[in-house]
């Protein structure tokens, strides 16, 4: 739509110059020797001149090249110009169209508040709610810049008066630990962003990321541990087991130098492995003593699958993601091969 529209917009820079020059479109196709066919075209803006053209063109029109290129970036321009135009119309009618909303909301909810409990109670938990949505719907389209700070404080200030709305509207114990946990779970965005922010990119960076997360969710377990009073120890080896399987799938979806199809098998068998292992060793940890339990080797026998009735979900899932990871290991091998193959054949062309 808008490469059609600029080449009207220069067609008819180029009809307007053919008649200040006096010529008919027959005259100039006939000094260009062209038919008028294609200068019709120019001028209808079906198409733009050949580039072998534009000195000849020139010279029969009465202007400088840098005259023709000119108005070839005025028609760019122009066109840029009108887009931004669109775009900044479409980001008021969003904004407006929140803004209505929100209103909307608030107006209707002032009036069933007032109406029913003769006074401002819950709609404070309505107003507050709707703060913290305007600081990820509106927020981000009013600010131009450092919009990801301005944006995580405006909800950071919003999600902690709702949570104080809350807590008068309904009272009791809870609000110290909701705080607290707010706050640890506002680390991990405001965390990212200024390591992403601050910190040089380099290969270790994705590194850097991961180990702020790992962490940030330690000291997420701590706290719940602290408030709920359960085993600090169990809670923190279940972490650190979930994490290690984490860690290899990150390692080699970053790290690893191989094709992606290869990098997809990999984590498949990483992902698929860490079932049993992680079954087994949550069991252990839990002290859990079933009578049907499975052991390890009980995922690699047919007798396991050959029992229907007393078949584990999770042996099925890992027979299952085995089978696709051995599926998608093939195909990442049969591709590394063929790219090897032509860059061999290429090299053997070139010597």
């Amino acid at each position: 739509m808008g490469t059609q529209m600029e080449k009207e917009s220069f067609g008819a820079y180029i009809t307007e110059k053919r008649k200040e020059a006096g010529l008919t479109q027959e005259e100039l196709a006939q000094r260009l020797y062209l038919s008028n066919t294609t200068v019709s075209k120019w001028e209808r803006g079906l198409s733009y001149p050949d580039i072998a053209l534009v000195t000849d063109i020139c010279r029969e029109l009465n202007i400088s090249e840098h005259e023709f290129f000119t108005a070839c970036d005025d028609v760019a321009a122009s066109r840029q110009k009108a887009d931004a135009e669109a775009y900044h119309r479409q980001i008021r009618r969003v904004q407006q169209f929140f803004l209505f909303s929100y209103a909307a909301t608030l107006i209707i909810c002032l009036i069933c508040n007032l109406a029913v409990d003769h006074t401002l109670s819950w709609f404070w938990i309505v107003l507050t709610s709707l703060m913290l949505a305007f600081s990820f719907t509106n927020v981000p389209l009013m600010v131009t810049e450092r919009k990801g700070e301005k944006c995580l404080g405006s909800a950071t200030v919003n999600l902690f008066l709702l949570l104080f709305a809350c807590w008068a509207y309904t009272h009791g114990p809870w609000l110290g630990f909701s705080i607290a946990v707010a706050a640890v779970s506002l680390a991990l965005p405001w965390g990212i962003y200024y390591l992403a922010r601050f910190c040089p990119k380099h290969r270790g960076f994705p590194a850097l990321i991961m180990s702020y997360i790992t962490i940030w969710n330690v000291f997420l377990v701590l706290l719940c541990v602290g408030v709920t009073g359960g085993s600090l120890q169990q809670a923190l080896t279940i972490t650190l087991i979930s994490y290690i399987s984490a860690w290899c799938i990150f390692a080699v979806a970053v790290y690893l130098p191989v094709s992606g199809c290869l990098k997809a098998a990999a984590i498949c068998f990483l992902a698929d492995f860490s079932i049993p292992y992680f079954q087994l060793l949550m069991n252990q940890i839990l002290n859990e003593a079933q009578p049907n339990l499975y052991t390890l080797s009980d995922y690699f026998q047919w007798g396991t699958f050959l029992n229907p009735a007393s078949l584990n979900v999770n042996v099925l899932v890992f027979a299952i993601g085995l089978i696709g990871s051995v599926v998608v290991l093939g195909i990442g091998i049969f591709l590394q091969c063929r790219k090897y193959l032509k860059e061999h054949a290429k090299e053997k062309i070139i010597y």
